[in-house]
């Protein structure tokens, strides 16, 4: 049991330090080509980042078997999102504000993260519609289009935001040349973010048998709070930092890729059956982002309103981790 504690978290610091070299380089890439900072954090980070994710649910299906785990996956990750990372959001802004880091405690975001939002509102709860009514192949096909749909919509508006300022690439102050530097700095990051997932799979796999618990319960609480990391903390930097759409953003793009892409894959791979937890993620996951949504549309977003979703992740936490249902 120790040994499996202390390889998750090395795979975590692991993961940090890719995430860490990712918001540097994806933050220089939207300011060297004006690229919209809703689209950089809504498209570009969230394919990045979810890669964690992916191993894990590539494995739990072809490899392991498991195919609770691999649904698990995709129902955990926006629960985690819309509960625990919108809520440490909520502290990053706060602190801060403390530090003189930004200048208020309201985040203003750029309207087109309208759209997101509302896919995530709409599409999310349709994932239980196929382990009712079935035709699972049929609903993999259009959560699929459905996400390349808001793919092409959200190319369209990538110019809403565009980031003015970023810092200097970290490799730059070994290797001087930005072109090379952004190849190698991305290579390192994606080295660096394989090898920590690869340690994480093998570690929560070790814990799942170890509780005895829900493998579906486990894996919606367990995988995403660690694999989410580099999206979490990228948006953490950047409210820190006073960037509210790309924070927002970061997010959010993670939820739309697990409201429409990966579910599709999940109905095209797996027989799609869900229990009681699939379904109390997509309650929870869609209140939070109705109330994100009613702010979003005013420009404003206050902090009470990212932490809104603390109060879903303990009462699910209690309810996996101390009543076991």
């Amino acid at each position: 049991m120790i040994e499996t504690v202390v390889s998750l978290l090395s795979s975590i610091v692991i993961v940090f330090l890719a995430a860490m070299l990712f918001v540097n380089t994806v933050e220089y890439v939207g300011c060297r080509f004006s690229l919209g900072s809703s689209f950089i954090g809504a498209i570009i980070s969230p394919l990045f980042t979810s890669f964690p994710e992916m191993v894990v649910f590539l494995v739990a299906v072809f490899i392991a078997k498991e195919e609770s785990i691999g649904i698990g996956t995709i129902f955990g990750q926006p629960f985690m999102a819309s509960s625990l990372s919108y809520g440490l959001v909520g502290v990053a802004a706060v602190i801060g504000y403390l530090l003189k880091k930004r200048d208020n405690l309201t985040f203003k975001v750029d309207r087109s993260l309208i759209i997101p939002y509302a896919f995530v509102t709409i599409f999310f709860p349709l994932t239980i519609v196929p382990s009712i009514v079935g035709f699972h192949k049929l609903f993999g096909l259009i959560f699929l289009a459905s996400y390349f749909y808001y793919v092409w919509m959200m190319y369209k508006r990538k110019l809403a935001e565009v980031i003015e300022e970023a810092d200097d690439l970290y490799i730059c102050r070994i290797i001087p040349y930005p072109t090379i530097s952004i190849v190698i700095q991305s290579l390192c990051s994606l080295i660096l973010l394989y090898i920590g997932s690869e340690k994480l799979v093998e570690s929560v796999k070790e814990l799942a048998l170890h509780t005895g618990m829900s493998e579906m319960g486990l894996a919606l609480v367990i995988v995403p709070a660690a694999t989410a990391i580099p999206e979490t903390v990228s948006a953490l930097i950047w409210s820190y930092r006073g960037k509210d759409t790309l924070s927002i953003g970061a997010l959010v793009g993670e939820k739309i890729l697990y409201s429409t892409f990966y579910p599709g894959l999940g109905l095209l791979l797996t027989s799609w059956v869900l229990d009681d937890h699939a379904y109390m993620s997509v309650i929870a996951t869609t209140i939070i982002s109705l109330i994100l949504l009613y702010y979003i549309e005013k420009q404003r977003l206050p902090v009470y309103a990212l932490c809104f979703g603390l109060i879903f992740f303990v009462g699910y936490a209690v309810l996996v981790f101390i009543l076991h249902m």
